[in-house]
């Protein structure tokens, strides 16, 4: 056990290593997958070359790509190195440190929605655009409500769920209006922006506080159903066929799915925001215009064509100021 304490920066510098290494094989894997095919040219490298400048933040932007893949080891092995050499001088204290965190990791999961007593309450102010943008003074979403929740702790806990203070509002307001409309269902906030918004990966935009995802409502054997977890990346990964099903014989609840669009749309104007856009699968739109409360969203600004990512498991919503 000694020596393998004494072996440990080294044995944890080489599996950041090995990740490193090992991802654009996990990455060609994944995309010769039939199912994740259409992401391989695009959406698949972006989001590796993320994770791979992630293990080297904040070096990475000073970096080619060859010197990343050369200072990986030692890059880590120094980091762990510096970590053993602290831990060994101040052993009493994180022991002490790292119960303290299990506990607070435990209050938050039980209680999250007690991260909002930190924000700020000053206004919120959106600068630039979806694309291309900052947010001063933004909003974290609640983790839960009466019939919502969000798509993941650790999403929630690492604050990728701020916004606009107006569309924070509006999220909630329609959620409110969709306890009546839809009493079954429970919606799933996915992901909006971080707290000063910027560059979001692997998000192209969300960096401005006006952007929020909506995961789509499913029903399986005619009860809500849901399925969100880290294999499926939160629900970001569900891929329904082209009516609307999964394999396991759950289906999108279009009803529910018309009905929060529907709330979201009237909200945003009671708020004083204008929907800019919104992004829907459109081989799947027939079904929600084909419900009640989809023939009162057809005039929204959807966007015309297929994209690569479908955005079939959730919908994505672009908001913008009235008057700015």
């Amino acid at each position: 056990m000694p020596q393998l304490k004494k072996k440990g920066p080294l044995i944890l510098a080489l599996l950041i290593t090995l990740l490193y290494f090992g991802l654009p094989l996990l990455a060609d894997w994944i995309g010769s997958i039939p199912r994740y095919s259409k992401y391989a040219q695009r959406d698949i490298p972006r989001i590796l070359d993320g994770i791979q400048r992630g293990l080297l933040f904040p070096i990475e932007k000073w970096l080619s790509g060859l010197w990343r893949g050369i200072l990986i080891f030692p890059y880590w092995f120094v980091i762990f190195l510096g970590m053993s050499w602290v831990y060994q001088k101040t052993k009493t204290f994180w022991r002490y440190a790292f119960r303290l965190a299990a506990v607070l990791l435990v209050f938050l999961f039980l209680f999250p929605n007690t991260l909002l007593w930190l924000e700020s309450s000053r206004p919120s102010i959106s600068h630039g655009s979806v694309r291309d943008g900052r947010i001063e003074g933004a909003k974290r979403l609640p983790f839960r409500g009466d019939n919502f929740t969000t798509y993941s702790f650790p999403g929630y806990l690492f604050g990728r769920t701020f916004v606009h203070e107006r569309v924070r509002k509006t999220v909630l307001d329609a959620f409110a209006v969709c306890k009546t409309k839809s009493p079954d269902a429970t919606f799933v906030i996915g992901e909006t922006g971080l707290r000063k918004g910027g560059i979001f990966h692997p998000h192209r935009t969300h960096r401005n506080g006006l952007s929020i995802d909506i995961m789509t409502p499913m029903l399986r054997n005619q009860r809500p159903y849901r399925r969100n977890h880290l294999f499926n990346l939160w629900g970001y990964a569900i891929e329904f066929d082209d009516e609307g099903r999964l394999e396991n014989g759950a289906h999108i609840d279009y009803e529910s799915l018309a009905e929060c669009i529907l709330a979201i749309k009237e909200a945003a104007r009671e708020n004083g925001l204008t929907i800019q856009k919104v992004i829907f699968d459109p081989v799947l739109r027939p079904g929600l215009f084909a419900t009640e409360a989809g023939r009162k969203i057809r005039d929204l600004p959807y966007t015309k064509n297929r994209i690569i990512l479908r955005h079939d498991d959730h919908f994505h919503v672009d908001f913008a100021v009235a008057g700015q």
